[in-house]
Formats: structure tokens, sequence, C-alpha cells
């Protein structure tokens, strides 16, 4: 990482695991995500990391009723396996922080560095990570750990890279999982 790229602080630090639902893979009431598995498998290697670094993790879930993510759906998918003790945010936007406790949660536990992983690219990620600059908070984005739909003749993988490319040029940082894995804690003190 160059002087000149921000330095992610663990100490302030959070991973987001955003609307990572049963619903989005079930194939209930729309399609299964395209590349589900792989993108369970990031976004667990993204815990595994978090907890052994001791990042705090804030699970966000999205409710609409009659949709994919009401009922059954609204459940985190069981593969992620959420702890008891972190939080959970119950969203009905697609900005984490509008209209929820998220933005006074990460204040008061110190954390103004979100870690953004999950669904979906182009709706979710995308309104929270423009969310957390409004916050005035410093977002980073996991851009091997979102993922989304086919939409607008673009193919899913088509579509998360342009949301990153978008959030990067906004000012939010990417940290592919590679990067992510070297971030230790005597590392980000020293950065």
């Amino acid at each position: 990482m160059s002087h000149s790229e921000p330095a992610l602080d663990l100490e302030r630090a959070a991973l987001l695991v955003i609307d990572m639902q049963c619903g989005a893979f079930d194939g209930r009431l729309c399609p299964p995500m395209p590349d589900g598995d792989a993108l369970l498998s990031a976004c667990r290697s993204a815990l595994d990391w978090a907890r052994r670094q001791r990042v705090p993790v804030f699970w966000i879930q999205h409710s609409e009723p009659g949709g994919p993510m009401d009922g059954p759906g609204f459940d985190i998918d069981p593969r992620l396996n959420p702890a008891a003790e972190e939080p959970r945010f119950t969203k009905t936007v697609p900005d984490a922080f509008e209209e929820t406790s998220l933005a006074q949660a990460l204040q008061q536990a110190g954390r103004s560095q979100p870690i953004l992983i999950g669904l979906q690219s182009d709706c979710c990620i995308e309104a929270t990570a423009r969310g957390a600059l409004a916050q005035g908070l410093k977002p980073w984005l996991v851009p091997d750990a979102h993922h989304t739909w086919p939409d607008q003749g673009l193919s899913a993988e088509a579509l998360r890279d342009q949301v990153s490319q978008a959030l990067a040029q906004a000012g939010v940082p990417l940290i592919p999982l590679s990067t992510l894995y070297t971030v230790t804690h005597k590392q980000s003190h020293s950065a």
C-alpha cells in the first residue's frame, strides 16, 4: 500500500454483512444468487478474518413483506453461522444507515471504518457505502465479497465490477480478500 492510499485501522474497523439472507439463495421467490456458493465462501472468509482480528461484525437484514427476504427468506443464511453476540439491524430501504440505529451503534463502538460485504452490489451495497460516506464514515469495500444478479443487459460480474469501480471513484477504498487477510492489529498500528 502506498503512502497516498488510506490505511485500514483495525481499532476503527467493523465488518458489515449486508443482506446475506436465505431468500437470496433458496430460489423460492427469485432466482438464486449467481455464484452463490462462491459468495458465501468469500463472506465466510471475511467473517473468519474479522473474528480472528477481533473486528466487530454487524449483520444487516432486509425486510420486504411479500419479497424474497420475507418469511423464511428473512433469516441469515445458516452457512455463515452468525454469532449470538453480533448485533443485527433490520432495514426496509437499500441504505442500511437510513431509518436504523446502525450509525449510532458504530459510533458507540468507536468504529468509523465499516468494511462492506454481501448483497446486492448495485442496490444495498452501493446505497450503504454512499450512506456511510454521508454519515462522515470511511467505508471500505471487499470487491470479491459482494455480488448481484444480472440486470440491464449486464452480467452479475460486470455489474459487481461496475459498482466497485464507481464506489472507488467516490472515495471508497477497495480491499480484496487476499489483501484483507494480511491486515493484522500489529500492521494496522504501524501504518
